[in-house]
């Protein structure tokens, strides 16, 4: 039982560190002039911070954070080991990725319906002009 308190008090400690540190770097980036490298580290960012992965020990199964998994399970047990925790990560990175790609589809089609109107208007010009020249 007093493992189980623990382990709760221990994630939450985790998790507001991970928010903490998830600020630190949406700050850091907030200037960066590239939108995507911007968007794409802060994805990266949160799937290593955020990414947890299932771990068991003398048969009691409990969830960590994958990095730390996949670090713990490369030094005590080998490559093929830590592969169990770099899978859950990996599945978020392509998620994360899938989502930006969508966002950069949708971003790019608003500008071209704004480009769109914007030679319509111009076109509308042009011929007002040509008619009252």
């Amino acid at each position: 039982m007093a493992y189980q308190e623990t382990y709760q008090y221990v994630w939450m400690v985790y998790l507001l560190a991970s928010i903490g540190m998830y600020f630190v770097v949406f700050k850091l980036s907030k200037y960066w002039k590239s939108e995507d490298r911007r968007d794409y580290f802060r994805m990266i960012s949160a799937v290593v911070l955020f990414t947890p992965a299932s771990h068991g020990i003398e048969g009691v199964s409990s969830i960590a954070p994958a990095y730390i998994m996949v670090f713990g399970e490369l030094l005590q047990n080998g490559v093929k080991a830590a592969v169990s925790g770099l899978v859950p990560m990996l599945c978020a990175l392509l998620l994360g990725a899938i989502a930006l790609g969508i966002q950069a589809y949708i971003k790019a089609k608003k500008q071209l319906v704004k480009l769109h109107n914007l030679n319509l208007i111009n076109e509308t010009l042009n011929i007002y002009a040509h008619v009252t020249a």
